[in-house]
């Protein structure tokens, strides 16, 4: 899924997600709803899947993007919001998951000139490390994430 892509002319609506110490720059297209955190069903022992949580009627699983990346949950992780994101590759299995917040979201009109990129540590989760609106962001790499959540499931 494209963050900022195309012409330097074209302006694409993203959505700056906040976690701890850093952040995800996602399209605004893949964002279904930010919702207050929930009650959450059955305790999951994972360093990233926190349980499930009920959303319109459907039961879906809620990470942390953080636990996902470091192999453990951050130390100072709260449950106050929630970004519910669309599944792309894999909808009948998946269709949504909801991504634990550390802040309220933004929305960030981009263009592809707005966006720099920047050497970061690698990891088949992260597409690429960037910065926008003078803020170190990471584009995750949206088959490989929803292929890790599968197969966790």
């Amino acid at each position: 899924m494209n963050t900022v892509a195309g012409t330097s002319s074209s302006v694409l609506t993203n959505i700056i997600l906040p976690l701890v110490g850093r952040g995800l720059l996602v399209p605004n297209a893949a964002v279904a709803e930010v919702i207050l955190a929930g009650q959450l069903s059955s305790a999951v022992s994972s360093p990233f899947l926190l349980g499930y949580m009920v959303w319109r009627e459907q039961e879906i699983p809620v990470i942390s993007f953080e636990g996902l990346l470091e192999g453990e949950l951050p130390k100072n992780l709260v449950l106050r919001q929630m970004a519910v994101l669309h599944g792309i590759t894999d909808r009948q299995k998946m269709p949504f998951f909801a991504l634990v917040l550390s802040g309220v979201p933004r929305i960030a009109r981009l263009r592809e000139s707005d966006i720099s990129h920047l050497d970061g540590e690698p990891s088949s989760l992260i597409q690429s490390h960037v910065r926008a609106l003078d803020v170190p962001l990471m584009i995750p790499d949206w088959d490989a994430l929803e292929e890790e959540l599968i197969a966790a499931l």
